[in-house]
């Protein structure tokens, strides 16, 4: 996971990637079926360690400014892992990835997308949302959103203003009393 995460999905052979974890091709294949097994098993491992705490973070439902602060804070600031996501970058390149982890990406876009609609619909319930905005379509706009601060921080932009573009970018979804 760590190696798909910081050096990309194909910078590595497989060679390499079973001679860091010290393993022989034909155990990778035994474990894993291949390449797209290794990744798809990759990904499910990210998703929980990183993605299911963020679905966790939505469903605990704190102020929804109080939340898009927490979640742009916790995407921009130094984690100990890789800067950027592993799913964002799996997703990013998607028509190069085989059937199954292609699957499980498509299980976390939707896994995610309905965590921000349900998030989303509890802040227009309770007056916190711009109730110019659908649930569907905010949720959408989050996911942009999110992603593209990952994409950034990836690419090594200077956290500071990631953040503070992030901020300026979400803002939109705050309810704001004319």
């Amino acid at each position: 996971m760590n190696n798909y995460w910081a050096e990309g999905l194909h910078a590595l052979s497989l060679n390499e990637l079973c001679r860091r974890a010290g393993l022989s091709k034909p155990a990778l294949y035994r474990e894993f079926g291949n390449e797209d097994g290794l990744m798809d098993a990759a990904l499910e491992l990210y998703r929980e360690l990183l993605v299911v705490p963020l679905l966790d973070a939505l469903a605990a439902g704190p102020p929804f400014a109080q939340l898009l602060e927490r979640v742009t804070m916790g995407m921009t600031s130094p984690q100990g892992v890789p800067a950027g996501c592993l799913f964002t970058k799996i997703r990013l390149d998607h028509r190069r990835v085989g059937p199954n982890t292609l699957s499980r990406v498509r299980a976390i876009e939707a896994e995610r997308i309905s965590a921000f609609e349900d998030a989303y619909r509890r802040a227009l319930a309770s007056d916190q949302a711009n109730p110019r905005f659908s649930p569907s379509f905010a949720a959408g706009y989050l996911d942009t959103q999110l992603s593209t601060i990952l994409i950034q921080m990836g690419a090594g932009a200077p956290a500071a203003e990631v953040r503070e573009q992030a901020r300026v970018a979400l803002r939109v979804l705050l309810r704001v009393d004319d």
